[in-house]
């Protein structure tokens, strides 16, 4: 039986960036829980502390969601509740993240953390984070034409939100894909218009895997243990993961054991690294 504990042993360069990435959820739960805000733990990390009671140990970051309403009310808040030291990234307060609705960014100060996406060319925070989503209604329909829709709003909405290579086919992409966009996100807003909401997941914008989750199974929020402290979680979390991951308690093999970072530094101090 292979030993996944190999990943994130103690004192391992991806333990300390799991460790700070802990730091930064205890700090955003503390301004939940002081401001009344909603959130609950999501995607790996839901899986991680059902499964692991912490981590997955090849993850190297934490995923949250939060309802619309706390979404935008943490986002209007949220600096000037945050300790010093961390710092609340959006489109608006960090222009060259070109982040995108749905999803904001608490960074850790002092910290790297370096993506396939990341672009040294722009000055922008580039420390460990933790992405925080936005869950709205979603209307139950078959997941095969959630399958459709959604590839086809999340690929033109990340095309205009990731470092694209320069090619023939992106620049044609460019003209076509406002167009796909603008078509298929409008016919998803009717859909839901005339559809009951009865479930929730992320922004469609944000999805590329899973199905959106009874809302009766979202909420109120549970409290599960995540290394070693208790933090929020979907009412049923079972039923979550079941609608993201299908069988999740299964260990993946080990080709899909993949860490996202190309480059994770806890403390900066010691280097040079110019941003701007």
């Amino acid at each position: 039986m292979q030993d996944i504990s190999v990943y994130n042993k103690e004192g391992s360069p991806l333990r300390k960036a799991q460790l700070a990435s802990l730091d930064i959820l205890m700090e955003i739960d503390r301004v939940c829980r002081e401001n009344n805000l909603t959130y609950w733990m999501d995607f790996g990390t839901l899986l991680g502390a059902i499964r692991h009671k912490g981590f997955v140990p090849w993850d190297d970051d934490i995923d949250i969601t939060m309802p619309i309403d706390d979404f935008n009310e943490f986002i209007r808040i949220g600096q000037s509740k945050l300790k010093k030291g961390f710092f609340l990234q959006t489109e608006k307060t960090d222009p060259g993240s070109n982040m995108g609705k749905g999803l904001f960014k608490v960074r850790m100060d002092g910290t790297l953390f370096i993506n396939d996406f990341d672009d040294f060319s722009k000055s922008y925070h580039k420390g460990i984070s933790i992405d925080v989503f936005a869950e709205e209604p979603y209307p139950t329909v078959s997941p095969r034409f959630l399958n459709f829709i959604r590839k086809r709003i999340s690929k033109a909405f990340g095309f205009f939100h990731y470092n694209i290579k320069l090619n023939f086919k992106n620049i044609v992409s460019y003209f076509c894909f406002p167009i796909s966009y603008l078509f298929f996100k409008g016919l998803w807003i009717v859909i839901c218009a005339l559809k009951k909401t009865d479930r929730e997941f992320v922004k469609i914008e944000r999805v590329t895997y899973g199905y959106p989750t009874l809302r009766t199974d979202m909420l109120p929020v549970s409290q599960i243990e995540f290394e070693g402290h208790m933090f929020n979680a979907p009412k049923v979390p079972e039923a979550r993961l079941k609608n993201i991951y299908g069988d999740y308690m299964t260990i993946p093999p080990v080709e899909k054991q993949r860490i996202h970072a190309k480059f994770i530094s806890t403390d900066i101090t010691d280097n040079y690294v110019n941003l701007d």
